[in-house]
């Protein structure tokens, strides 16, 4: 990263040097963000050196297209833990969480949970900052905090549910059976990016990926942007948010050479989905779309991820007003909620 910013700094003109984060657009049409002093020369047109403005780099300095100056996103001087909220300028604040043991054992949350910080949208909330949870990839991107749960579904206009595809020749990404393949699986980042790239201007034939990028909340410059969470991604998002019956449960599975869709299903003795939406309780009713059951008929409501269960179906899973916590697979194209995640 050094390297690349004392280069920028070496080969552009004599100009004005500023400390600040800038996006370097290659002439390969590659590009990559970097902080530092970078020395660039001003574009007389643009004016002063505001946050967007883009500088043009001169024709002599190869590989370099331009550079844009972005806005520095502060963070808190406090690190993010389980059940923080997430604001929309990448910030976050207390969420309640008192102590919590690995693998979401033993949680102990605040009588009062405190309120979001006056004048912020709360766009998330934080369910895993275990870095030997998170993705490598992840990591190496710069997303070192941890992962957040999104307070709305992706969904179209008539319903708050949608499909995963409704192409049956879908087949892009590796299926999952096993419960250790479940719990082993990060990498939701990767499986949606392989989606959009094989689906492109056809993605509407995979309506909870089409939904979660075109319509969807508007994700930080600082954080990864939206995407599905797979079945170990989602897995911890139930174990830390869902209460400590249903960690203990998930807990045994995460070794389990079984079916998880067959050996991974017990009741608690609270409401799961009651449990995970007082995550939200304090955040206005505008801002967030509650977990909720199938419709009336049901007692349980299914939560998508990004991996396939096999050639027909994908893996998600159930939780329940009546203490239901599964692993299970829906067709691709049965109705299931869409939680998007981001890495941050």
């Amino acid at each position: 990263m050094k390297k690349i910013i004392l280069l920028i700094s070496a080969m552009l003109m004599t100009g004005t040097a500023a400390m600040a984060q800038f996006v370097i657009e290659r002439t390969d049409g590659t590009s990559q963000e970097v902080e530092g002093n970078v020395t660039f020369s001003q574009d007389e047109s643009t004016g002063d050196y505001a946050i967007g403005d883009t500088y043009q780099a001169e024709n002599s300095i190869a590989g370099v297209a331009s550079i844009t100056r972005k806005a520095k996103t502060p963070e808190p001087s406090v690190p993010p833990k389980i059940g923080d909220y997430y604001y929309s300028d990448g910030t976050w604040s207390d969420g309640g969480l008192i102590s919590i043991d690995a693998d979401g054992l033993n949680p102990v949350w605040a009588e009062e949970k405190p309120a979001p910080i006056e004048g912020k949208t709360v766009i998330g909330i934080v369910f895993q900052t275990d870095q030997s949870r998170m993705a490598q990839t992840d990591i190496d991107a710069g997303y070192t905090h941890g992962y957040v749960m999104a307070v709305k579904f992706a969904h179209g206009p008539d319903k708050m549910t949608t499909w995963y595809t409704t192409d049956y020749s879908f087949d892009c990404l590796d299926t999952a059976k096993l419960a250790s393949t479940w719990y082993s699986n990060v990498n939701g980042r990767q499986e949606t990016q392989t989606v959009l790239d094989e689906y492109q201007d056809d993605l509407s034939m995979c309506p909870a990926f089409d939904w979660m990028v075109n319509d969807f909340i508007a994700a930080p410059e600082s954080s990864s942007g939206w995407f599905l969470p797979s079945t170990g991604q989602a897995w911890d998002m139930m174990a830390n948010l869902c209460g400590g019956e249903v960690a203990e449960y998930m807990k045994e599975w995460q070794t389990y050479g079984y079916d998880a869709t067959w050996y991974c299903s017990e009741y608690v003795s609270y409401d799961v989905i009651a449990t995970i939406n007082s995550t939200m309780e304090k955040i206005p009713d505008a801002d967030k779309e509650l977990f909720t059951t199938d419709g009336e008929r049901y007692t349980y409501g299914g939560i998508l991820t990004s991996t396939p269960y096999d050639s027909e179906s994908v893996n998600i899973f159930n939780i329940g007003t009546d203490g239901l916590i599964e692993c299970m697979c829906n067709w691709y194209d049965g109705d299931e909620y869409c939680r998007p995640i981001l890495a941050f």
